[in-house]
């Protein structure tokens, strides 16, 4: 199984820097992003994807392609039973960027192909491939003494949502290396079969043209309710 779910990420990975490299100009330059995070039962949630535009901005407006690899790893209560399910999933999405000022939104839209493995209570677990549609809205403001993040995606197989808000400031400026800022994440994310809860801090580093981010904290689950988490992401644009 975890060499299925990374096998089909890698290959999201390399299907979005192709886009990227066919798509990348001085002019219409994108962005890549990955992360990592697990909780202490073992629950996890990994991402990778790249962004990049279609044409130059006019009036503010820019639209994008971006592709998005995903993999949730989670236990589900099924009567008196927990049972273990995974989720895979490869979403290419045409979106529309707007900025004025500091701020940028960003909504896309697209199909999302997913694979799905889940413990059954008698015999070996069940195998499904499924195809829904897939919706995301973004809220981003960048100033040099801090940012504020917000996300929200659905898709609409099994009902599977994610939402976050990311606020950090600057701590440390320096002209070399490196500038460090600290804030906190408030996220959750599930489905009719499960849900998570998540809020601690985090610290950023920029470093040259990558953004490295490493965060942790209290997380509540419907299935273990109290625990923790950590995650590591990273951010580049290009």
């Amino acid at each position: 199984m975890a060499g299925t779910q990374y096998g089909r990420l890698a290959i999201a990975l390399v299907a979005a820097l192709h886009l990227g490299v066919l798509l990348n100009t001085p002019v219409f330059a994108g962005d890549a992003f990955t992360g990592y995070q697990v909780d202490n039962k073992g629950q996890y949630f990994a991402y990778l994807g790249i962004r990049a535009p279609l044409m130059e901005q006019r009036n503010g407006f820019q639209p994008f392609l971006q592709v998005f690899g995903a993999g949730v790893g989670y236990t589900f209560r099924d009567g008196s039973q927990e049972r273990d399910a995974n989720l895979q999933s490869v979403t290419p999405s045409v979106g529309l960027k707007y900025t004025e000022g500091s701020w940028t939104w960003l909504g896309m839209a697209g199909p999302q192909f997913r694979w799905k493995q889940e413990d059954q209570p008698i015999g070996s677990r069940r195998y499904e491939s499924e195809l829904g549609a897939y919706v995301q809205l973004e809220a981003f403001r960048w100033r040099e003494d801090g940012i504020f993040h917000a996300i929200a995606s659905y898709t609409d197989i099994d009902g599977f949502f994610f939402g976050r808000l990311r606020q950090t400031a600057l701590v440390h400026k320096s002209d070399r290396c490196c500038s460090v800022y600290v804030g906190g994440d408030l996220a959750g994310m599930g489905n009719n079969q499960f849900y998570a809860v998540q809020a601690g801090p985090l610290v950023q580093v920029p470093v040259h043209i990558f953004y490295l981010t490493l965060k942790g904290g209290y997380q509540y689950t419907q299935t273990f309710q109290n625990g923790v988490y950590a995650g590591v992401e990273l951010y580049f644009p290009f």
